[in-house]
């Protein structure tokens, strides 16, 4: 293969952007203003002229150094269940990064178009945020809430009554220390590069802390009223830059309806040297769209290995993955050492490499078994001839809907050992806008339900071995108040009526977001685990008696 279709590492020290947050506090809002309008063009063309996302990224020897771990992780994160749901086969906590390389060879992840408003035509994506001249001005807004008065306490945190959390406060109530930070009493010695700033804070909202410890969460918090944080002004112990977030001291506003908030002002802490990169990337994350997301290669790897350990023999076991994704589940295949033949579906455009004349999938196979296949104890027999290699795979353009009607997929028909995916969630992720993604082609759920869903989970069906398992990762969806999707129970009712045996779910856990508690936010697939809440993906289990 003569070009490297992956990208390596971004090159954000070259930006002009890439500057200090306690320089960001010191700009005007014009300056500001200037300042998110150069780093958005500077990202965009980073992205559009070397395929580079808003990601730190590794270069070639640092991905095949992750692809390597994964080879010799074993990958069991299944845990019990202790929550009392009869339906949960148990947990799978995998927050393991080594296989997030995995993104680096799907350019277009962070271009998926993420439908979570009021209808599936509003649909954004990360790039959109950056690339479309209409949202500048959105973005700018989203840089100054975000960045600037730092809303998800990525580069400050609050001063609490805690002294390890903020071990060079002395005990003294907010006004002492803030003449104290003035006269320089406090930052100085080891803690001489700390600074400060004022943020006004909703009554109704102070919940959130601010602080990183989860030890200290609910600690009393150093609180001014508006006219103490005016007294320290007038009396020069506050400077502009301290008080740059905050646009008029006040102790409550009314709106034109009526509605009153009213506001105290929290005394917030920082490292002047720290640079708005890396951590800015999380705010693109999750301020700019919601972005696609991989599933993770070593779970695909357990679920591979743990329901095909009743199979007996050595030859290779067929397994079939019907939505072929961003590559997590080629990946965990390539890294078993079970023998396994990978055969996978995708439609999608991007992820084929016309050039090379072979998908994305095949690149990173090739490339695992290429540099990650490194003694003959590791080598298999090629499931098409006798040549060393890794892990066999087979992939087709095709959607899973239609797959069945390519001559040379049907050679599979009665041979797999094991299917499993994550299928689109009708509308919810778009991929693409290919006319052959299935929500451009089944617009409506029930056309979606009856000609993209029934004949995928057919298929998979009758090309299955008896005595096997079908594991599918899918949830409902809600759009909007009232527009709801019930993916979950129309995938186990069509499966039973094929003739499975629904056994149950896991519960695979997400990461934890900043500011949301999935036990108080109404989120449907959401479980307990060591005493915190988490959400959880779903994956249902199928057996084919």
């Amino acid at each position: 293969m003569s070009n490297k279709h992956f990208y390596e590492r971004s090159k954000f020290s070259e930006f002009k952007s890439n500057t200090t947050y306690h320089q960001l506090l010191e700009m005007t809002d014009d300056e500001f203003v200037v300042w998110a309008r150069l780093l958005r063009k500077e990202v965009t063309t980073q992205w559009d002229e070397r395929g580079t996302p808003p990601v730190i990224g590794r270069d070639e020897d640092g991905i095949i150094e992750k692809f390597k771990k994964l080879k010799s992780n074993p990958a069991d994160y299944w845990e019990k269940d202790l929550s009392g749901d009869d339906e949960s086969l148990g947990i799978i906590k995998n927050f393991n990064k080594d296989a997030s390389v995995v993104n680096q060879f799907f350019p277009t992840m962070l271009k998926t178009k993420i439908s979570i408003g009021k209808s599936a035509d509003n649909g954004l994506s990360i790039y959109d945020h950056f690339s479309d001249p209409t949202m500048e001005d959105k973005f700018v807004h989203i840089m100054k809430r975000a960045v600037k008065r730092d809303s998800m306490y990525s580069w400050s945190r609050s001063i609490v009554d805690k002294k390890d959390e903020n071990p060079f406060w002395n005990g003294q109530g907010a006004i002492d220390f803030i003449k104290d930070v003035h006269n320089e009493k406090i930052f100085n010695g080891k803690y001489s590069d700390l600074g400060i700033w004022i943020a006004k804070v909703n009554t109704r909202t102070i919940s959130n802390y601010g602080t990183f410890n989860q030890a200290f969460i609910g600690s009393k918090n150093l609180y001014l009223k508006s006219e103490q944080v005016q007294q320290l002004k007038d009396d020069g112990f506050l400077s502009d830059t301290q008080l740059s977030n905050i646009d008029r001291i006040e102790s409550s506003w009314t709106s034109e309806a009526g509605t009153t908030q009213t506001y105290v002002y929290q005394i917030r802490w920082y490292e002047k040297d720290s640079g708005i990169f890396p951590r800015i990337l999380q705010v693109f994350r999750l301020s700019c769209g919601q972005p696609a997301v991989n599933f993770p290669a070593l779970t695909a790897k357990w679920i591979y290995e743990n329901y095909t350990k009743h199979i007996d023999g050595d030859e290779p076991l067929h397994i079939y993955d019907s939505s072929s994704g961003w590559g997590g589940r080629i990946l965990g295949a390539m890294s078993s050492r079970k023998k396994i033949h990978y055969v996978g579906t995708d439609p999608n455009p991007d992820n084929f490499l016309n050039e090379e004349g072979i998908s994305r999938y095949e690149y990173v196979a090739k490339f695992f078994n290429d540099n990650c296949v490194d003694n003959y104890s590791d080598k298999l027999t090629s499931f098409f001839d006798v040549t060393p290699q890794g892990n066999t795979y087979e992939l087709f353009q095709d959607g899973s809907e239609l797959i069945s009607n390519n001559p040379d997929f049907q050679k599979y028909k009665g041979k797999l050992d094991i299917s499993f995916t994550s299928p689109p969630y009708f509308n919810r992720e778009q991929y693409s806008q290919d006319e052959t993604q299935s929500f451009k082609a089944y617009s409506e759920y029930e056309d979606w339900r009856d000609n993209f869903l029934k004949p995928t989970l057919k298929t998979i069906y009758e090309y299955l071995k008896k005595d096997r398992y079908i594991l599918w990762n899918i949830a409902d969806i809600k759009i909007g108040e009232s527009t709801y999707y019930p993916l979950e129970q129309d995938s186990i009712d069509i499966l039973n009526e094929l003739g499975c045996e629904y056994k149950g779910k896991l519960k695979m856990l997400m990461t934890r977001m900043v500011g949301l508690d999935p036990s108080k936010s109404g989120i449907k697939n959401a479980v307990q685990y060591d005493g915190k809440a988490y959400k959880f993906e779903p994956i249902f289990v199928f057996y084919k008696p």
